[in-house]
């Protein structure tokens, strides 16, 4: 039997999802609360196998109180069901252990089936969340990426005309860059006329969209990869 506590103010929502667990043989709804201290006292005396979170209130509140949940017991899953993607909340999810999450407007014939697999230690999350934590990582990584890429062509900068080349493709302006980097607008054109000619390109135009052809290639590799992994 997984026994399923929601935190959620009561209302139509919570009991929507009442409804959906009670209707499952292998769950127990163990009950719908929201402050802080009753989550708690209720936690430890009721002992759930999943804390579902109804994501509504504030997000500091959400994320201390899942902390708090698992100072208790590290055993207990964690289920965020959120209304929107919000990249920087999932990251801070993560780190604090929550093993899965759903989207509210989401398909809810697909709700029990992912409590039953967070429930067997599987770690669940929709397509849309999934393409966008890997899309965030790559966007994190995309500098170490742009610079394989050159090095394929045989063009091999340094790490400072690397730091320049990548704003150059974030089309920033030499007045932008050097604020950015902390050196001079002339020191930064400098650095630019170098890179034009290890580029083999006159205009920074060209240089953008040699730049832009260079990642793009790579981008629609790694969607297509992506998206064939969470078919």
């Amino acid at each position: 039997m997984i026994k399923i506590l929601l935190v959620d103010r009561e209302g139509i929502s919570s009991e929507g999802i009442r409804l959906i667990i009670d209707k499952e043989e292998n769950m127990e709804f163990l009950g719908v609360y929201f402050q802080q201290d009753e989550v708690q006292r209720m936690v430890l005396k009721k002992q759930p196998d999943i804390v579902l979170f109804q994501v509504n209130q504030s997000h500091s509140f959400v994320i201390e109180l899942t902390k708090t949940i698992k100072s208790i017991s590290k055993q207990i899953k964690i289920i965020y069901i959120l209304p929107s993607i919000n990249q920087a909340f999932i990251n801070k999810s993560v780190k604090v252990g929550v093993e899965g999450f759903f989207l509210s407007q989401s398909n809810y014939s697909n709700f029990i089936s992912m409590i039953e697999n967070v429930y067997h230690n599987y770690y669940v999350m929709p397509k849309e969340i999934a393409m966008a934590i890997v899309h965030q990582l790559q966007k994190g990584d995309e500098k170490q990426r742009l610079h394989s890429k050159l090095l394929e062509k045989d063009i091999d900068l340094t790490w400072r005309e690397l730091d320049i080349v990548y704003l150059l493709y974030q089309r920033k302006k030499n007045q932008e860059i050097a604020k950015i980097l902390h050196l001079k607008e002339k020191t930064i054109r400098d650095y630019v006329s170098i890179i034009y000619k290890k580029l083999g390109v006159n205009k920074r135009l060209l240089v953008i969209n040699l730049l832009e052809n260079l990642m793009e290639k790579d981008n629609q590799l790694s969607t297509k990869s992506l998206e064939k992994d969470c078919q």
